[in-house]
């Protein structure tokens, strides 16, 4: 059971050894080679609302213009903010160091608000990482920095580093602060509270006993030390899901949703969607036992019970697997509410089910049924974010019409009116995967000041139609033409690119 839940980390290195060759210089401060798109149909859909369009979305492929010659599946991105500095940004993806093999693998750094990336060699593992996740906090008050990051190696050992860097502009390889092995599927939030971060890592810990391998690792000392706490009380089939997502709120309270496999038969896992919440920031010495549920009195509120999952390694959903989609966001000036989404085998006919859920008395009681709106068909890549106005925000991309649609939607009533706005919908039989995942595990959505802000990754083709906001290239495009060239006039095939996104909070 261990062996499969942690293939897909194995599998990627050993494909992206054999696939992936970076050819090209990285270059510090390459100039922007933009193309504006915008003038496609404005696919703002407003369901059962009077919502505009917002005016001022921006969308940006992220790959840089030294990087225009690159064909590689740059797939599962992920994106932090420095949020005292907003202009300060880190994007993360599948993508391999162009210029050794052995060198440290790249970040992309933007620091003027995500109009332009630069790639930055600083994660501490070679050629490339494999699952890398990402947050930036103020704590310690570094203008570009107080990057805090877990980051697996491309290696059969699976070893998770969480690391942190004072400067993202610099050269210097991030500072490792703790590793260990035998872990998956690492994703990080962080909070500064004080002049300290408080750092919250999801993982899936095979170091666990007894098959409970939901975790938290958590540091409120900048990374300095870390624990490990499983949140899982009950019994599994031999592990939980991979994915253990955290959430924190300025009020110190930390929520925690994961996947409690209760039995797997190879094609299904039979789980239950569970929540669990600290309210004090995972401090004291039983931590992440505030809930508990009424139906066995265990820590850990059952949202969802023995709900159906569907497990694939193969492409599934056009391109892609599925097994692992989750996410979770609580409120920022309000952690009593607290949204979780998921996705299973919910629907008849549908191959993958979104769903998303709702609690407004810090976890205790959740809505019965999914929010109106949010059963979506055939879909993937959930991310939920709450603005500082409530407004909550859902990112996903559907599998529709042959074609990859990316959704963003928010709403201030639960969905009972929403704004769907598409960012993007493009061929999904285009290009051929090169390994799993083929768009990503997840994508992500957060929420900056008025804005949310996002990153997910897609068919690269410089096709005004199929991005109807609009969408910047720094890679170099002929638009006229549909096509990507190496900077020289030559074509270049179509590949997977990390977008970064922002849109305008609704009011």
């Amino acid at each position: 059971m261990k062996a499969l839940a942690a293939f897909w980390m194995r599998l990627l290195a050993f494909t992206l050894l054999v696939l992936i060759a970076g050819i090209l210089l990285i270059e510090k401060h390459a100039p922007p080679k933009t193309g504006v798109g915008g003038d496609g149909p404005q696919s703002a859909r407003t369901l059962g609302s009077v919502y505009a369009a917002p005016t001022q979305v921006k969308l940006v492929d992220v790959i840089p213009a030294s990087l225009s010659g690159e064909t590689n599946q740059d797939s599962e991105p992920f994106l932090a903010v420095q949020t005292a500095n907003p202009q300060v940004m880190v994007a993360s993806a599948f993508t391999p160091n162009p210029v050794s093999s052995s060198s440290n693998a790249p970040i992309y750094v933007s620091e003027d608000g995500g109009n332009s990336w630069i790639l930055n060699a600083i994660t501490p593992v070679p050629r490339m990482t494999c699952d890398i996740t990402h947050a930036m906090p103020t704590g310690e008050n570094h203008p570009r920095g107080d990057l805090h990051a877990g980051t697996l190696a491309c290696a059969a050992s699976i070893t998770l580093d969480e690391s942190e860097s004072n400067d993202v502009s610099s050269s210097a390889v991030m500072n490792v602060q703790s590793t260990r092995s035998n872990v998956d599927q690492p994703f990080v939030r962080a909070l500064a509270i004080s002049k300290t971060d408080h750092i919250y890592v999801g993982v899936n810990d095979f170091n666990q006993p007894s098959g409970r391998t939901a975790t938290v690792d958590v540091s409120v000392d900048g990374g300095v030390t870390y624990k490990s706490f499983s949140i899982e009380a009950r019994n599994t089939a031999g592990q939980d899901g991979p994915s253990v997502r955290p959430a924190v709120a300025p009020d110190n309270t930390v929520y925690a949703a994961f996947f409690g496999w209760r039995k797997f038969n190879g094609t299904t896992a039979t789980s239950d969607v569970v929540v669990v919440r600290d309210d004090a920031g995972g401090t004291g010495p039983h931590p992440f036992q505030a809930l508990r549920d009424p139906s066995d009195k265990l820590p850990g509120r059952l949202v969802v019970k023995r709900t159906s999952i569907p497990w694939s390694n193969a492409p599934t959903l056009g391109q892609e697997r599925i097994g692992s989609t989750l996410s979770i966001a609580v409120d920022p000036h309000n952690s009593s509410t607290v949204y979780v989404g998921w996705a299973d085998h919910g629907r008849k006919g549908d191959i993958y089910t979104l769903h998303v859920r709702r609690s407004t008395d810090r976890g205790l009681t959740w809505s019965k049924a999914d929010l109106p709106q949010t059963t979506i068909s055939n879909a993937t890549n959930i991310a939920l974010a709450v603005a500082n106005n409530g407004v909550v925000g859902l990112l996903y991309q559907q599998l529709s019409a042959g074609r990859w649609v990316t959704h963003v939607v928010q709403s201030h009533n639960g969905f009972v009116t929403a704004q769907d706005l598409i960012l993007a919908s493009v061929p999904a039989d285009v290009p051929t995967q090169q390994f799993l995942p083929y768009l990503g595990d997840y994508d992500y959505l957060l929420s900056v000041e008025n804005e949310f802000r996002g990153v997910f990754c897609a068919n690269n083709a410089p096709d005004r139609a199929n991005f109807p906001q609009g969408v910047s290239y720094q890679r170099a495009v002929d638009f006229s033409a549909r096509t990507l060239t190496d900077g020289s006039g030559n074509p270049v095939a179509v590949s997977i690119d990390p977008f970064y996104f922002s849109v305008p909070v609704i009011p």
